[in-house]
Parts: C-alpha cells; sequence; structure tokens
C-alpha cells in the first residue's frame, strides 16, 4: 500500500520519471495489479511510452487486468498514438468486452488533437456502451462536442449541446475552490456573488493587462461556443472560475506567495498559460488540482506537467 501510494502521488504531479524508479526498487513479489496500474497511469501523465510498453510487456498475459489495459491504452492515447492504442483494444476484444474507459482514453486524444473526424468515429463505436449510462454518455458528449469546439466548428458543437439539453443531459457546471484565512470560498465562471466582486474584476483586469504587457496572449481557440450578442472574445476565457480565485488571492493582504486551487474540471489551455505568466510574472507559486492532475506552476514560469495535460 505505501509503494502504490507514493507511486500514485508521483504521477499526476508530473513526477513520473520518480514513479519508475521507485517502482524499480519493488520486490517482484509483492507487486500487484494495482501497482502496475499506478505506475502505467504515472507514465501517462509523463509520456514515457517507452518506460510504460517495458513495464506493460513484463506483465504476464495471465495478469494483464482490463485496468492495466486501461492505463496503457491511456498511456498511448495521451501522447497521441491512437493507432497504437487501437491495436491494444483490439488485442484485448479478443477474449473481453472493451470498457467504456479504453474508447473514452481514444476520444480524449481527438480532443487534444482537435481531430472531430476520429472524435465522431470513436464516439459512434462508444454509443452502443452507453444506454442507461447518463454520466458516461454526458462526458462522451462533452467531449465530442468539445473537439468540434476546438477545431472552430461552433456550429456542430452547439447542435451537440442543445441536443444534450433536449435529452436531459446536463453538463457539469466548471467551479473553482480556494481557501483564504482559513475559510474555502467557491467561484463559477462569471461568478459576481461574492462581496468582494468588485475588487476581484478590477484586480483581473489589472492582472490581464499586466500580462500582455510581458507576451500574454488569449488563446480564443478555447472558446467552445458562439459568442452572445456584445461579448467580447477576451471576457468569455478571462472570467473562468480559477482566475476569480487567482485574482481573489491576490486582493489579499499580506500578497500570498503560494496560491492554492481546487477545480472540478480539466483546466483549458488558456488558463494554463495565464497561470505560468500569473507565477512568473507575480513571482508566486500557483497549484491547481483539475480533474485530471496537478499542476504546480513555478516563479520561473513553467509548470511541472511540461505542458503535457
Amino acid at each position: 500500500m505505501s509503494y502504490s501510494t507514493m507511486i500514485n502521488a508521483y504521477g499526476p504531479n508530473g513526477l513520473g520519471r520518480e514513479a519508475v524508479q521507485l517502482y524499480y526498487e519493488i520486490p517482484f513479489e509483492i507487486i500487484d495489479d494495482i501497482i502496475n496500474v499506478c505506475v502505467l497511469n504515472a507514465c501517462s501523465h509523463a509520456s514515457l511510452i517507452n518506460e510504460a510498453q517495458e513495464i506493460f510487456k513484463n506483465i504476464s498475459i495471465d495478469k494483464r487486468t482490463d485496468k492495466i489495459y486501461t492505463a496503457m491504452i491511456d498511456c498511448f492515447s495521451r501522447s497521441s498514438l491512437v493507432n497504437e492504442a487501437e491495436e491494444l483494444i483490439n488485442e484485448y476484444k479478443q477474449s473481453h468486452l472493451p470498457s467504456y474507459s479504453m474508447y473514452m482514453s481514444m476520444l480524449s486524444a481527438a480532443r487534444n488533437q482537435r481531430n472531430p473526424l476520429l472524435a465522431k468515429k470513436i464516439y459512434d463505436r462508444i454509443e452502443p456502451y452507453l444506454k442507461d449510462q447518463k454520466i458516461y454518455a454526458t462526458s462522451a458528449k462533452v467531449l465530442l462536442a468539445n473537439t468540434y469546439a476546438l477545431a472552430r466548428d461552433l456550429t456542430i458543437a452547439s447542435n451537440i449541446r442543445m441536443k444534450m439539453n433536449q435529452s436531459g443531459l446536463k453538463k457539469l457546471t466548471g467551479l473553482s475552490w480556494t481557501v483564504v484565512n482559513g475559510k474555502v470560498v467557491k467561484f463559477r465562471a462569471h461568478d459576481r456573488s461574492h462581496p468582494q466582486s468588485n475588487e476581484i474584476y478590477e484586480e483581473l483586469e489589472r492582472l490581464t493587462n499586466e500580462l500582455k504587457q510581458h507576451g500574454y496572449q488569449c488563446d480564443v481557440s478555447w472558446i467552445g461556443r458562439p459568442l452572445l450578442k456584445d461579448e467580447m472574445e477576451e471576457s468569455v476565457l478571462s472570467r473562468h472560475s480559477e482566475r476569480l480565485a487567482i485574482a481573489f488571492n491576490l486582493i489579499q493582504r499580506p500578497i500570498p506567495n503560494r496560491i492554492q486551487i481546487t477545480k472540478n474540471l480539466r483546466v483549458c489551455g488558456d488558463c494554463h498559460t495565464f497561470s505560468k505568466w500569473v507565477a512568473q510574472v507575480r513571482q508566486c507559486t500557483i497549484i491547481v488540482r483539475d480533474a485530471n492532475r496537478t499542476h504546480h506552476f513555478s516563479p520561473d514560469g513553467h509548470c511541472s506537467c511540461g505542458d503535457f495535460f
């Protein structure tokens, strides 16, 4: 349990090589299914394909559970090796029914590649498994819509979301939490419910202008819907929940040198870039734990994920 806990902690925090090093220090006779899954997940988060393949190869076929196959498929998918992931699914299908998670890993890969044709192909393969699976169906449709949105086909993305609403499927609302002076504070995108909202938005505007002077540029490709009337592109992204949480921390006195945020969804690419710039310009450490991993933004302007997320 101690080994698996350490390896599982290394992975999402961007320390994949440390996870692999610890794995090889474990006595062979106590390595079990959980430890193997943890180390493959760590490799997946760090794009350590060769290391993952070597570990997977050394696991005897009779001990390759569905979770181990899924972890290896996820490893290929995160590194955009879709053909290799599909070959592994086909291998697994020879004696088992493929799991929903295997295809979801490939659908995430299509989203990362901004490839809607691939995403639609994979979604069509997932769809038969989604009957009576409301949560999974919602996740799959959101990924499909986001892929079209990132490819700038906002019409199809909007149509998918409209059909989701009509069928009763609701996308999870993005929320961010931070702790200031011992109190947990929650934000959603464009949130104005906090008593200090005016100060928060003023600080966010100052901060954004300051970052622009240092080279930050808003990446509008992460806008996943058509703009509303009188809505500016930058305002859609600049009011995301984690940015409000960052600004709230920065209006505190004394200004904290370490900001910690928890987010229930995956951080978008523009907010990831924004957070790196904030850490560098304001010389602070920002830690954001999202739905997939923990990002450590350091004052040197880098993230622990190596921009691999």
